[in-house]
């Protein structure tokens, strides 16, 4: 099993800075953030230098750590047919960008539906977007997931099944983040049972509450059982990333980074199949 850190945990550092403090905290992976969220900036975008990108990979392979995936999260949907393209292409330049990074692996969200369109307009648009840029990640080598994130068009479990039945044939995978299941009074354990072959990539963070009245605290402080998801993904031949995402501070749970790296490792650690 691979230990990996999302770089979101550590918004104020450089990329460089990110790889560098996850390899000395004994982390295998590194996941980095292109997205920009009110408290944290990203890391790599497709506008990312060629040269930076690969001054990366070459920081890296030096500290032994495997950079593993690329977050491309932007919101895709709009009644604006130039703004979903704009998105589209964003999602399609990180697909470039983790080809330069040596990662097959990149995930998106949806994002929170338009009010310019019925919801059902929202859901065509969206999956429009997935199996256009899916297709490209394919032709690139890579693998396109997605994640359900609450209060988003695509938030739920069986969201997943009615987008397979929609794309057949379009082989996107699923970006497994148990906390935006769990604060929407969500079994995460119904993920696992019904997609476990199409999970290339695990979040590790916890959540409690209902959404919107909801928190991602630190690990093992929320309602997740990871015990039991992990060992459900285990007895499925699961053997991706589990990363660390750390945006605990974001609802007032303040840490420094050495505790934030320290203690996400120790929660790995603390799992059976990950000692």
């Amino acid at each position: 099993m691979i230990s990996c850190f999302h770089s979101v945990g550590l918004p104020d550092r450089s990329a460089t800075e990110v790889i560098s403090m996850a390899a000395e905290a004994g982390y295998a992976a590194i996941e980095f953030n292109a997205e920009t969220l009110p408290w944290a900036p990203p890391h790599v975008t497709p506008a990312t230098p060629r040269e930076d990108r690969l001054a990366l990979v070459e920081t890296a392979k030096f500290l032994d750590i495997e950079i593993i995936g690329v977050g491309a999260h932007i919101f895709m949907l709009s009644g604006d047919k130039a703004h979903r393209e704009a998105a589209i292409t964003f999602v399609n330049g990180c697909t470039d960008l983790a080809v330069d990074l040596g990662t097959s692996i990149v995930h998106i969200l949806s994002g929170p539906q338009s009010a310019d369109g019925s919801s059902t307009e929202n859901w065509r648009w969206f999956a429009d977007a997935v199996a256009r840029t899916t297709d490209y990640a394919r032709r690139k080598g890579v693998a396109l997931g997605i994640e359900a994130i609450a209060g988003h068009q695509f938030h739920q479990a069986d969201d997943y099944g009615r987008l397979i039945r929609d794309l057949p044939g379009v082989d996107f995978k699923v970006n497994f983040d148990p906390s935006h299941l769990i604060v929407q009074g969500e079994n995460p354990m119904r993920v696992i049972d019904a997609y476990a072959d199409r999970i290339n990539h695990m979040h590790m963070k916890d959540g409690s509450g209902r959404f919107p009245d909801f928190a991602f605290p630190p690990l093992g402080s929320g309602d997740i059982d990871f015990q039991g998801l992990v060992s459900a993904l285990g007895r499925s031949g699961y053997t991706g990333a589990y990363s660390v995402e750390y945006e605990a501070q974001v609802f007032g749970f303040q840490a420094d980074e050495a505790t934030i790296l320290a203690s996400g490792l120790e929660f790995l650690k603390s799992l059976d199949e990950l000692r």
